[in-house]
């Protein structure tokens, strides 16, 4: 599996013009997210993670495992679009995001079906909180960088941050990557439990493609059947745990203390933050800015 972009002409097995699904293997996966040119995480892709939902669902199709990955090098998610996340667009799929992100984010980890995350460039806010839910984590050592950016607006991670990292990282490292704000490498992502491996940029996609292809070759109900106990000893965030985060940051997004500081950040950033997003977290990491 490569990170190239999926062309026209490629089949997609569901209908979203920015998650394209393709089956590499029987029973396996490939889900690209192209939604440029920063891979907001908005409606239009929440939609197409929907549809995914349905297929991977549908016993009829078979499916063990898929491989999430970035059509984009540079961005895996760049971030929560806030100006679109409560619309609901009339296209297949679609959903009301605020509503439904929790219900998604736990079928990640309470489907039989094994998700794996394959990371190359910023995966920051939800789009960390996308990977985190998955049941595996691999990152590109060169371009991978992982953050959860909303302290530094005056806001809490809202949509799993909270609820996932102290299980992968433990509490004080997940305090250090949410009141820091900061970008962290796929090395230190590793070395915290945040990311299964970091690998060679090179190398990556051959693993991840090697691994999904094992993983597929083994019984289903097996595979299911670990999730299930895994479940079971260390019990994943619940529905509830995702939509009090949710709701929390919905409620600090529109006080007047957060739209302050996002009005001053974004004066800081010349008026808007999309020049600014490959170091977006260097926008409001001066102590002179505080």
């Amino acid at each position: 599996m490569s990170s190239t972009a999926f062309t026209s002409t490629t089949p997609s097995l569901i209908e979203s013009n920015v998650v394209a699904v393709s089956e590499i293997a029987p029973g396996c996966l490939r889900v690209v997210i192209n939604n440029p040119p920063l891979n907001l995480f908005d409606p239009v892709v929440f939609a197409g993670l929907h549809l995914l939902q349905e297929y991977v669902d549908d016993p009829g199709h078979g499916v063990k495992v898929f491989v999430l990955e970035s059509a984009n090098p540079d961005f895996f998610i760049a971030h929560l679009d806030l100006a679109s996340m409560g619309t609901v667009p009339d296209i297949p799929g679609a959903q009301n995001l605020i509503q439904n992100w929790p219900g998604f984010s736990h079928w990640l980890s309470a489907s039989p079906v094994v998700s794996i995350a394959k990371v190359r460039g910023r995966a920051r806010g939800i789009g960390n909180e996308l990977l985190l839910a998955c049941d595996l984590r691999f990152a590109s050592r060169e371009n991978a960088r992982l953050g959860q950016i909303e302290v530094g607006f005056g806001l809490v991670p809202g949509g799993g941050g909270l609820e996932w990292l102290p299980q992968h990282v433990g509490r004080a490292r997940a305090l250090e990557i949410v009141l820091s704000a900061d970008d962290f490498g796929a090395d230190t992502a590793e070395l915290y439990g945040w990311i299964n491996r970091s690998l060679p940029d090179a190398e990556l996609d051959a693993y991840v493609d090697q691994l999904a292809r094992r993983i597929v070759t083994f019984d289903a109900t097996a595979l299911a059947t670990t999730k299930q106990l895994l479940g079971k000893r260390l019990a994943p965030p619940t529905e509830a745990d995702f939509k009090e985060s949710f709701d929390t940051i919905l409620k600090l997004a529109s006080s007047d203390a957060s739209k302050a500081i996002i009005a001053r950040l974004q004066a800081k950033a010349g008026g808007s933050f999309v020049p600014k997003e490959l170091d977006l977290p260097q926008v409001y990491g001066h102590p002179d800015e505080a």
